[in-house]
């Protein structure tokens, strides 16, 4: 990186540490800095703090569902009520369609179309 680069990094650092020294302990810690290295100045960039790994919060898997995950989550739908059913938007009798590709009228539940399908040839 060029010295302007880095010039301009350290601004940019500097005032997002300012912005942050304003905040509160809550909110530090709900986006993950640690007021101590805040505190240290922009030399301890990234001010992250140190995660827990035994609560397992912020780890996110982004693997594909098992038909194990799929049986998990229908049993616990077939558990809900008609009316906390009819909240989400789901029928009894599609939960099983709800799961493992969305709800319908729903296309955000949609689950990704799979890749296995040809490539359209250009017109």
């Amino acid at each position: 990186m060029s010295l302007i680069s880095n010039l301009l990094t350290w601004l940019e650092r500097s005032r997002l540490r300012q912005d942050l020294l304003k905040r509160d302990e809550r909110s530090l810690a709900d986006i993950g800095i640690a007021r101590d290295l805040l505190e240290a100045g922009v030399r301890a960039w990234p001010w992250l703090a140190p995660s827990d790994p035994a609560a397992g919060l912020g780890r996110l898997n982004f693997s594909r569902p098992t038909e194990r995950d799929y049986a998990k989550a229908i049993a616990e739908l077939r558990g809900y009520s008609d009316a906390d059913l009819s909240d989400l938007g789901l029928t009894r009798g599609g939960i099983d369609y709800a799961v493992r590709h969305g709800r319908a009228g729903f296309p955000e539940d949609r689950a990704a179309p799979e890749q296995s399908r040809a490539p359209r040839k250009a017109a």
